[in-house]
């Protein structure tokens, strides 16, 4: 057996083992070919070493690992037994330079020669140095003896070779890929105990054919041999289809659900991409805490990306909530963690995704959810992902808050250390982050590309249109704009602009907000968008439009209730605090006639939580007559862009307000889309 590392890839442990065993088995070598220069052999022992030479590209490669099992292992066996442990041991290591020849010769070539020469001469000549101590014989070309007497020894014998050719090989294996030594030797080489078992009792049987001098009985032993080749080989190759089969099998099923995953997540304009560098951060921390065995490294491969399933079954209106949940509301969230389980287990993984799905918000302390589990008890893979899960989303951009630095982000996992999150897992990932996280210009999945291409595509389409429709926008005095909408309205001839600049009069005099703006509700491309804006930066409000449920006023138009003291981003995104002065609140309110929607109107404030309890309860008591007074207007070129009737101010009616063409919204019409 011998190794195929690759020198470039190992550690400097993995390097210092390399050369220990190269030195060891140089040093071998030598003294096993002073010993054949200084002996008289048997020209036999040649006929020997050149059939361990020859046959040497007779190899089985072991699945799954990078090694293989020479058949001219048996002949270098019947050679120690025969001639003593010098020509045996040196046989091996010429073995193993052979092995290694193959392909073009590098340094990393170099290295694989010098570690194979190295560990079959120290193999080789230990073993064969245990057979002759515990037999008590003389090399069996020089003397008879009862055959069934050495099977205890040719079973020592076997067993040290074994252990110790197949040991430094896997410690090879294990240096290159990382994978644990333990681990990897009980699944690929412990199964290879029956070939060797197999391999020392043929060379008992060429030893018994060469001492006897049957000729034609070892004659006929070599056909044996190359059929038994034959057939192992054949049996190799099935596995190892097998293993390829499997592995193109979770290839597909997980770039599926990376496909399907990552589709749902770019939903979100602002956090798409966020699971698949959540997946690729927790493997690569998952590995630096030691995880090795693969199943576990492929359920938290999946589950990373599939750890918020559950939240399909939280309503909307609590999933882009633009503003801090209720203790209900977060009562509601919280079963996305064991819905999602429960989803997820209907799917027949062959590794255990679900538990790390159901029990990502668990605390360390024991206060997290669904099932208050603590310490050791949480998976590690949802330890984990907890972490890397909250440090990307506090190091991306929201609407509503620009990223934190990774300074910061890493000053609050720290602080949750001990609380919320596993030790070991937050000073793991504090001193490696850099390495973990992706790069944050890594190429976009295409799914995410795709999406995000057509929305851009949408966002310039719309905009467009609306160009073309708005009218020019003129400055105004607002006490001349408020004069001149009163005049309008006392003649029945009120806009939407009449109805919003008196609204703007009154509402600035008895609340504390800095501008004033009305969304109405475009069917057509379901969303909503600022129609009318006043106060403080209202050139900025005029440009305002929300996907229908996102965004404060997005939610409250679906949902038809209030949002007090939101942040002012969701609406207007980062711009919102570098203005002067800075919008930070809002305090939406939806205007509603009946069970229809007329508007949303959002008032801003420079400070957050500018609105008080009292406030709410004073737009909330004015709501209902500030929705009789403002009707949704329909398109209409002669009044700039804006046709509408102002119920209560000009005193028109219900019946009047149908024959005018105008529209109210019904909220069982709206269709949100998910933030």
């Amino acid at each position: 057996m011998n190794s195929t590392a690759g020198a470039a890839r190992l550690s400097t442990q993995g390097r210092a083992f390399i050369a220990a065993v190269s030195i060891c088995g140089l040093a071998v070598a030598m003294w096993c070919a002073w010993t054949i220069v200084h002996t008289s052999l048997p020209p036999a022992w040649l006929v020997f070493a050149g059939l361990t030479l020859a046959s040497a590209s007779l190899t089985l490669k072991i699945p799954s690992i990078n090694s293989t099992l020479a058949v001219s292992e048996i002949f270098a066996l019947a050679a120690i037994l025969l001639f003593g442990p010098a020509p045996g041991a040196f046989s091996f290591a010429c073995l193993g330079i052979v092995l290694s020849l193959r392909g073009r010769v590098t340094r990393d070539r170099i290295v694989l020669i010098v570690f194979n020469f190295g560990n079959l001469a120290i193999s080789g000549w230990v073993c064969g140095t245990i057979f002759f101590a515990l037999s008590g014989v003389a090399p069996l070309s020089q003397g008879s003896g009862h055959y069934g007497e050495l099977v205890p020894a040719l079973a020592a014998t076997t067993a040290s070779y074994f252990l110790l050719n197949s040991g430094l090989t896997a410690c090879a294996v294990a240096a290159e890929s990382g994978q644990a030594f333990i681990s990897l030797w009980r699944t690929h080489f412990l199964p290879l105990v029956p070939s060797y078992v197999a391999g020392a009792s043929v060379s008992l049987i060429l030893v018994v054919v060469m001492r006897e001098g049957q000729f034609m009985a070892f004659a006929l032993v070599l056909p044996l041999l190359f059929i038994s080749y034959l057939t192992v080989q054949s049996s190799f190759g099935r596995v190892e289809d097998s293993k390829v089969h499997v592995t193109q099998l979770n290839r597909l099923l997980l770039s599926t659900v990376e496909t399907l995953a990552t589709a749902i997540d770019a939903k979100d304009e602002v956090t798409h991409d966020h699971v698949r560098r959540v997946q690729q951060g927790t493997l690569a921390l998952a590995r630096l805490l030691g995880v090795s065995d693969t199943e576990m490294l492929k359920a938290i491969e999946a589950a990373a990306l599939l750890h918020d399933t559950g939240k399909i079954a939280v309503p909307e209106h609590i999933l882009n909530k633009p503003g801090k949940l209720t203790p209900a509301e977060f009562d509601k969230m919280k079963r996305h963690a064991p819905i999602g389980a429960e989803i997820l287990s209907s799917i027949e993984f062959p590794y255990p995704v679900v538990p790390i799905v159901r029990h990502h918000h668990e605390n360390w302390d024991g206060t997290g959810y669904p099932d208050g589990l603590r310490g050791a008890e949480i998976p590690l893979g949802a330890r984990i992902l907890s972490v890397v899960d909250c440090f990307d989303a506090l190091t991306s951009d929201r609407p509503y808050r620009r990223r934190m630095t990774d300074e910061q982000a890493l000053t609050i996992l720290c602080d949750r250390r001990g609380t919320m999150y596993d030790p070991l897992v937050v000073d793991t990932f504090t001193e490696n982050y850099r390495q973990i996280m992706p790069a944050a210009n890594s190429a976009p999945h295409p799914a995410a590309r795709a999406i995000g291409d057509a929305r851009a595509q949408d966002r310039i389409e719309r905009e467009q249109a609306r160009e073309a429709l708005a009218p020019s926008s003129i400055a105004v005095n607002d006490t001349l704009l408020a004069v001149t909408s009163l005049s309008r309205a006392m003649s029945g001839d009120a806009t939407i602009i009449d109805v919003g600049s008196l609204m703007w009069m009154i509402v600035r005099q008895v609340l504390p907000c800095e501008s004033m703006a009305i969304f109405l509700v475009d069917e057509q491309h379901d969303e909503v968008a600022v129609r009318f804006a006043a106060g403080a930066h209202a050139h900025v409000l005029r440009n305002v439009t929300r996907p229908t449920g996102t965004g404060i006023a997005g939610w409250v138009a679906v949902n038809a209730k209030p949002a007090v003291n939101a942040d002012a981003g969701l609406d207007l995104g980062l711009r919102a605090v570098e203005l002067s002065p800075p919008l930070r609140s809002c305090l939406a309110v939806p205007l509603m006639d009946s069970e229809a929607l007329v508007a949303v109107l959002a008032l801003y404030g420079d400070k957050p939580g500018a609105f008080s309890e009292d406030d709410v309860r004073l737009v909330e008591l004015l709501a209902p007559r500030l929705a009789s007074a403002l009707i949704v207007p329909a398109i209409d070129e002669e009044e700039d862009g804006f046709v509408a009737a102002a119920a209560s101010i000009a005193g028109v009616s219900g019946a009047s307000k149908q024959k005018s063409g105008l529209k109210l919204v019904t909220r069982s019409h709206r269709s949100p889309e998910p933030a």
